[in-house]
């Protein structure tokens, strides 16, 4: 075996260079530098025209650019590739005659004074090659490379000349192409951040103060906006138009649209909106969660629908009544030890709120929602959340799960805050350092007195 290095070859260390700075090339312009300064190296090229019929008709050019050598050396930080829509339209002259014929050529002892078109502009030199451009099959654009040297320019380059001046193309157009999508992506990342910052706006600025209780929330969403929301609104002050006298009672409401993202963050929008415009003060859960199921399938957005927990509690008798349209059942945390604050284990019994239940919101407007009442006790633990924490995947595929919730919920105090750190701690370990696949919400509850 032997290898073969060339060191004598002064072609190749030149073809290194520009086929490096074309990798790097994110901008038209810095194709066309890198091509022509490399191109001068390799064939002796002293100018450069380029030529655009895109849209024309036979024999109809634009001129796109015109530069010499030293021009491009010149102009690192100026844009030498630009639009061709805003150039004169021509025909005739010594271009017409190469745009006409439709064919790579080599021009020597080139003799152009006084053309029609181009004048004496390229007096100065001495031979070109002039090569097609092709795109999706037809010649839409066209490269002269022109020489100081009467025959610099042969027929035996020209085969080389029309193969590397169509990559070069190719390269200018995936490299545009790649610039767009790059502005697309970020007009639409700016975007979606909007959505995000409203969605957030939405979620309460900060945890309500009820009395006898404690509580503590996390939010985690899977990309910049969710479809995840919880709230909580005293009675009489939040979720009617006419504004009443606050009854001590507060509304309680967790939910998650299926699907995440911003268009799951606008649904999530919805609402709240509709939350935020029923019209009395209610008397059942029920009552809230069937007005929102209406005006959701009222909407017609197909395919998307939303889970919902929500929930009366109140503060004067702790009582909770509740209703839940295909959420994942709440968990109730009760300590059965000798204390109210028992953290053994083994004294803790945690019970899904699963007796009432129907179809997610949005999917049958004559669905009807039942309400279910417990009675909360000092140091008793509400735990809300969204089916991203059970539905949390270890490498390995296995889900956390309802298990996995309530393991944690037996390995903590009970205090609210204990609760909620205690719960994501687990999760994460369950992920091992995997990417969550869904929006996370957690919200726990603590009755004090």
């Amino acid at each position: 075996m032997k290898f073969l290095d060339f060191p004598d070859n002064k072609r190749l260390p030149v073809l290194m260079d520009l086929v490096s700075d074309l990798s790097k090339a994110v901008d038209p312009s810095e194709v066309l530098r890198a091509f022509g300064l490399g191109w001068s190296k390799l064939a002796g090229s002293s100018g450069y025209i380029s030529l655009s019929c895109r849209g024309l008709e036979p024999g109809e050019y634009r001129i796109t650019r015109m530069l010499e050598i030293g021009d491009i050396q010149k102009n690192r930080g100026e844009a030498l590739w630009q639009p061709s829509g805003d150039k004169p339209i021509y025909a005739g002259g010594l271009l017409g005659k190469i745009v006409t014929r439709g064919k790579p050529v080599v021009v020597q002892d080139l003799d152009v004074k006084d053309d029609p078109v181009l004048g004496d502009s390229i007096a100065g030199y001495c031979s070109l090659t002039a090569t097609p451009l092709f795109d999706g099959g037809k010649i839409l654009n066209w490269s002269i490379n022109l020489s100081q040297d009467p025959a610099v320019h042969t027929e035996k380059e020209l085969e080389d000349v029309l193969l590397r001046s169509n990559l070069v193309g190719g390269t200018v157009r995936h490299v545009q192409t790649a610039k767009k999508l790059r502005e697309v992506h970020q007009r639409v990342k700016d975007e979606v951040e909007k959505i995000a910052n409203i969605q957030r706006a939405l979620l309460p600025e900060k945890l309500p103060d009820i009395p006898g209780v404690s509580i503590a929330a996390r939010y985690h969403t899977y990309d910049e906006a969710g479809g995840d929301m919880y709230s909580f609104h005293p009675l009489g002050t939040g979720l009617s138009h006419t504004i009443k006298k606050p009854d001590g009672r507060w509304a309680i409401f967790i939910g998650d649209v299926s699907g995440h993202g911003p268009a799951a963050a606008v649904v999530m929008a919805m609402v709240e909106s509709m939350l935020a415009s029923y019209p009395m003060t209610p008397d059942t859960t029920g009552q809230v969660l069937d007005y929102v199921n209406k005006h959701l399938c009222s909407k017609r957005i197909y395919s998307t629908f939303v889970t919902a927990f929500h929930a009366l509690y109140d503060p004067a008798t702790r009582t909770l009544t509740y209703s839940r349209a295909g959420h994942p059942p709440s968990l109730w945390r009760k300590p059965c030890g000798k204390g109210t604050d028992a953290d053994e284990s083994d004294d803790v019994d945690v019970t899904e709120l699963d007796a009432v239940g129907g179809l997610p919101l949005g999917i049958m407007p004559e669905e009807t929602y039942e309400d279910a009442t417990i009675q909360l006790e000092p140091g008793q633990t509400l735990t809300l959340y969204t089916d991203g924490i059970p539905e949390t995947r270890s490498p390995d595929g296995t889900f956390f799960g309802t298990e996995g919730i309530i393991n944690a919920l037996r390995a903590c105090s009970g205090e609210a805050e204990c609760a909620v750190d205690t719960v994501m701690e687990h999760v994460r370990k369950h992920e091992a350092g995997g990417r969550p696949q869904d929006d996370q919400t957690l919200v726990v509850m603590k009755v004090n007195r």
